[in-house]
Parts: structure tokens; C-alpha cells; sequence
């Protein structure tokens, strides 16, 4: 541990990149290199990082980093790029897609409504069975109205101000 923190260039970064990768693990269910390489890339300096400086950085194999890069790359928050006279790839965080990612987890979180719709349908008049369904649906039913609003919203106001 001594070793990774003297790799990370602000006090308290380590164990920030650390708490990061423990919400992205219990939350998305992310592996704890992929929140970590994820964490590293929104604050490091320079943006953009190749794989060996991950790996020296969060003191990870360049295996374990080249498949979680791939995996943030699927998800589109981790862009690959090249530059002329550099062979390494350099890695670095699409801050602008985060609203598209967060978007597609919550249409899937509200594709739950319509399948306890089918289920209601299933067990109408079953008692407890379709109050149990019942009141799982009610909310996803709630959460799926709120959704249109939410993204307008977003959409109208936009990002925030970034204050530097």
C-alpha cells in the first residue's frame, strides 16, 4: 500500500480512488481494478494515461488492465487513442458520455415495470402472489413515469457550470 500511495500525486487520492472503486463494485457490480482505473482516469494529470502507467499507477498487472479498460471502453466511459510516434494506446474518460450510460441503466431499471405488468396479468386475483407483484410493479410503474420528465430536464438545463 505504502508503494501505491507515493505513485498518487495528491494526499487522500488513494483512498478516494479506493472508495470510488468500492461504489462502482457495489452498485454496478464492476470489477475493483475497473472502478479504480475509472477513478485514476477522472482526476489523473495528464487526462490521458497507456496501459503500463495504469498499471504503475493503481499497482495493477497490465493484464488486469488491459481487460478492465476493455470492459469501460463496452460501456463507453473510457475512450482508446493513439498519437503519432507514440506506440502505446492512451486511455482516457468520455465525461460527456456518463448521461448516455446512466440513461441505458435506468431504461433497463424501468423495463421491470412492463415485466411485472405481464406478471400481474399472470397472478390477477391470486392473493398475496399479485399483492407481492403488486407492489414491486407500483413503483417501477412510478419510476418509469418520472424517467421522460427527468431527462428533459436534463436536457433543458443542461450541463452544470463547471467551476474551476
Amino acid at each position: 500500500m505504502t508503494d501505491y500511495l507515493q505513485r498518487t500525486d495528491r494526499p487522500g487520492m488513494s483512498e478516494w480512488i479506493e472508495q470510488m472503486a468500492a461504489h462502482f463494485e457495489a452498485t454496478e457490480g464492476m470489477p475493483l481494478i475497473a472502478g479504480r482505473i475509472l477513478a485514476f482516469l477522472l482526476v489523473c494529470d495528464p487526462p490521458e494515461r497507456t496501459a503500463a502507467e495504469l498499471s504503475h499507477a493503481l499497482s495493477a498487472s497490465t493484464g488486469s488492465v488491459s481487460t478492465n479498460v476493455r470492459l469501460l471502453m463496452r460501456l463507453g466511459v473510457v475512450s482508446r487513442t493513439t498519437r503519432q510516434g507514440r506506440e502505446a494506446a492512451l486511455y482516457r474518460v468520455e465525461e460527456d458520455k456518463w448521461p448516455a450510460l446512466v440513461r441505458q441503466r435506468m431504461e433497463r431499471v424501468t423495463q421491470l415495470e412492463e415485466l411485472t405488468e405481464q406478471g400481474l396479468r399472470m397472478f390477477s386475483g391470486q392473493g398475496e402472489r399479485a399483492r407481492r407483484l403488486r407492489s414491486v410493479h407500483e413503483f417501477y410503474r412510478w419510476l418509469a413515469g418520472e424517467m421522460p420528465d427527468l431527462w428533459r430536464r436534463w436536457e433543458r438545463e443542461g450541463r452544470p457550470q463547471l467551476r474551476l
